[in-house]
């Protein structure tokens, strides 16, 4: 697809999201589950890539659910929705003193702790309108959620869930991204078998790569994130479109002779005479510095290799395989998109996808493709 980057003269890269990609990943999605509804995670600013445009799409398409990190992030996205139809639950806990927040905008807490479970009785029995909230369970990651001990407490009074208006049991996925790890079946028997102890609710334990697990891991409600954007690592074939595309401005070229270095540290020694293009991109833009010497971008097809140390605000390019003239300064190449993804990106750079998306820089000028809008 071609984009007319002229709209904006003064961007040195720019990165387009494509929202028609997103909802439609998100309707693959939901069309593999039989029974559960499917939620859709949007911590993070969307995972960096714009609540604002992201939500609005998926709750037209149907999105029932919507999961955050923080409170503050919840606030923004009851106001972004513009209507208490959706739930919206925090994932990082009840916080003291935030009760009439949570109230005013519709929010739902994710309680983490026994501690924070008899708080909200508390605050429940003084309220004039009983709130709902959710409970997590640890099954064995040991982030977030009840302890054994604080089970323990719970067995022995299962029915001050009702006292809570627990309307959700929720557990989250250590091992997801690796199918074949013994630890996802040891966590679907634990929770199959603390929720078969505890009073009928809405449970919920697949995150993205739990989805592709299969349907054992379903439960009521699947909580998608990564997987919206056309990424669920440890899952290849799932039938996801890439929406992610980052372009940057070629700067400046050159002619190195052969013996020349490139780059800080001179780590790079030309073998031949060369024509060195440098790109307006660097890790201070999300394009990491461990990429360094091991990725390439394209113009158009064509691909070109990252020659030298990525600096924070620019990389260099070895551009001798393509014709005299036939890329210019000013120009735009190609860093992530169709023929180098973020999985792939994220592989090289021996980190996760979610590292690579949650880090594309500020600096970015960005477009949102829409069919309503278009680019």
């Amino acid at each position: 697809m071609l984009y007319n980057f002229n709209i904006n003269k003064k961007a040195n890269s720019f990165l387009v999201i494509d929202v028609d990609a997103i909802v439609s990943n998100y309707q693959t999605l939901r069309s593999k589950l039989s029974n559960a509804h499917c939620a859709a995670t949007l911590k993070a600013n969307a995972y960096g890539l714009g609540v604002k445009k992201i939500a609005p799409a998926l709750d037209k398409a149907g999105c029932p659910t919507f999961f955050v990190a923080t409170l503050d992030e919840a606030v923004e996205l009851r106001k972004i929705l513009n209507s208490n139809r959706k739930s919206i639950l925090v994932l990082n806990g009840f916080l003291a003193g935030t009760g009439r927040i949570l109230k005013h905008y519709n929010i739902t807490p994710v309680l983490n702790n026994f501690c924070q479970l008899e708080t909200w009785v508390d605050y429940n029995s003084t309220s004039e309108n009983r709130q709902k909230a959710a409970l997590h369970l640890d099954t064995g990651m040991n982030r977030f959620g009840l302890d054994n001990k604080d089970i323990a407490r719970l067995m022995k009074n299962p029915q001050i869930l009702i006292k809570a208006n627990i309307y959700m049991l929720l557990s989250h996925l250590a091992c997801s991204d690796e199918p074949e790890n013994v630890m996802n079946n040891r966590q679907l028997l634990e929770f199959r078998s603390l929720i078969g102890r505890l009073p009928k609710v809405t449970a919920s334990l697949a995150n993205s790569g739990g989805i592709y697990l299969g349907k054992n891991f379903h439960f009521d409600l699947v909580r998608p994130g990564l997987a919206l954007y056309g990424s669920v690592p440890g899952h290849l074939q799932n039938n996801l479109t890439n929406c992610i595309s980052l372009y940057g401005r070629v700067l400046q070229l050159r002619e190195v002779d052969k013996g020349q270095l490139v780059g800080y540290g001179g780590t790079y020694k030309l073998t031949k005479r060369s024509r060195i293009a440098t790109i307006g991109i660097g890790y201070a833009d999300g394009y990491q510095r461990s990429l360094s010497g091991l990725s390439t971008v394209f113009h158009h097809d064509s691909p070109l290799p990252v020659v030298g140390r990525i600096s924070m605000d620019s990389i260099t390019v070895d551009i001798s395989s393509l014709p005299d003239n036939k890329l210019q300064e000013g120009n735009f190449v190609e860093l992530l998109g169709k023929n180098f993804t973020i999985d792939q990106a994220a592989s090289l750079a021996q980190t996760v996808p979610y590292e690579m998306i949650t880090g594309l820089g500020r600096r970015h000028y960005r477009y949102y493709n829409q069919i309503k809008d278009g680019l």
